[in-house]
């Protein structure tokens, strides 16, 4: 146990160091955004050097070491690439960092690896994690089997598709109830069953789905998602029409895109988009617009009474009426 927090103690001091160093670093560049004749790339570089260093020591004070590790790495490309703008060489090229321990460094190379429960699939790893995982044993700090058997079949209800099976059930559950006020007596409410009982049941359904996944992606907004840049990517051609495609990747490498629709193939696109990365729960996260923490409380506050009315509406018609004509 001892020997554990001595191990997370040092770890923590030596990101604080790699934090602190990073800042000296800024404080002491040469590059003044101000200077005429400055190119906007190089500004914009160096704008994203800057975030990234405010990321990084926000992620430190909440002890958060990958996302520390990630911005760390964010800020020192876009130094590399500002280097490189002004000298008029190359843009280096983006190495994500090694998929089984960011503090490895920059990958080297892409090798084959299967996850617990998952498909084969290549990932970004160091020097000496891709001679471990040619040689067969596990890379070091990983965490992750290099090798796993086969996953076991599905059974045959694992292979049914629940969700085509929700409106018919709704349909049938409805026409099945409304006989029953009809049974009873109340034929009033066996025909209103059968005239307005879906509406009121498809907006509370509807809107239930809208508020709880807006409720859900804000509370993880609030709680694990931080500001970052999506870098320009491509341009392409689909069925909506012309979009840009920017994308954020991980400290695993994993790529996540962020689209954004344009006018037309002649609209120039921006170096980089400030989207917001909420990281999940497991390995996978997400990307949300710059505007989610203003629009996901405004479609909770919008969905959240015409949920509530169509649900009152609803639990008047199923039972509420059978009720009546039973108490009647």
């Amino acid at each position: 146990m001892r020997g554990r927090k001595k191990e997370r103690t040092r770890q923590e001091t030596s990101l604080a160091s790699a934090v602190t160093a990073f800042g000296e670093l800024l404080a002491g560049h040469p590059f003044r955004p101000g200077t005429p004749g400055t190119p906007p790339e190089a500004v914009a570089d160096w704008a994203r050097a800057l975030d990234a260093y405010e990321a990084a020591d926000r992620a430190l004070r909440h002890d958060d070491r990958e996302d520390v590790l990630r911005c760390l790495d964010d800020g020192r490309h876009a130094l590399a690439c500002l280097e490189s703008r002004l000298t008029g060489g190359p843009l280096p090229a983006r190495l994500p960092l090694c998929f089984f321990d960011p503090r490895h460094g920059p990958s080297t190379a892409e090798v084959p690896w299967t996850p617990p429960s998952g498909t084969w699939r290549p990932v970004p790893v160091c020097a000496a994690d891709e001679v471990r995982l040619r040689e067969g044993p596990l890379p070091i700090a990983s965490g992750h089997p290099a090798r796993r058997p086969a996953a076991p079949a599905p059974s045959p209800r694992d292979r049914i598709d629940w969700g085509r099976l929700v409106v018919p059930g709704v349909v049938a559950a409805l026409l099945g109830y409304a006989a029953t006020p009809f049974a009873v007596g109340d034929a009033v409410g066996g025909i209103a069953c059968l005239a307005a009982g879906y509406v009121p049941v498809g907006f509370a359904l509807e809107s239930g789905v809208f508020l709880f996944s807006s409720a859900s992606r804000l509370g993880a907004l609030i709680r694990r998602g931080h500001r970052t840049h999506a870098d320009f990517d491509r341009s392409e051609l689909a069925s909506s029409g012309h979009q840009h495609v920017h994308v954020v990747t991980d400290v695993s490498g994993r790529r996540y895109e962020h689209v954004r629709r344009v006018s037309g193939p002649t609209v120039k696109p921006l170096p980089y988009q400030r989207v917001w990365y909420v990281r999940g729960r497991e390995d996978e996260g997400e990307v949300l617009d710059g505007w989610a923490l203003l629009r996901l409380p405004v479609v909770v506050l919008v969905t959240l009474p015409i949920f509530a009315a169509s649900a009152a509406a609803t639990l008047y018609l199923v039972p509420g009426r059978l009720l009546l004509a039973l108490l009647s």
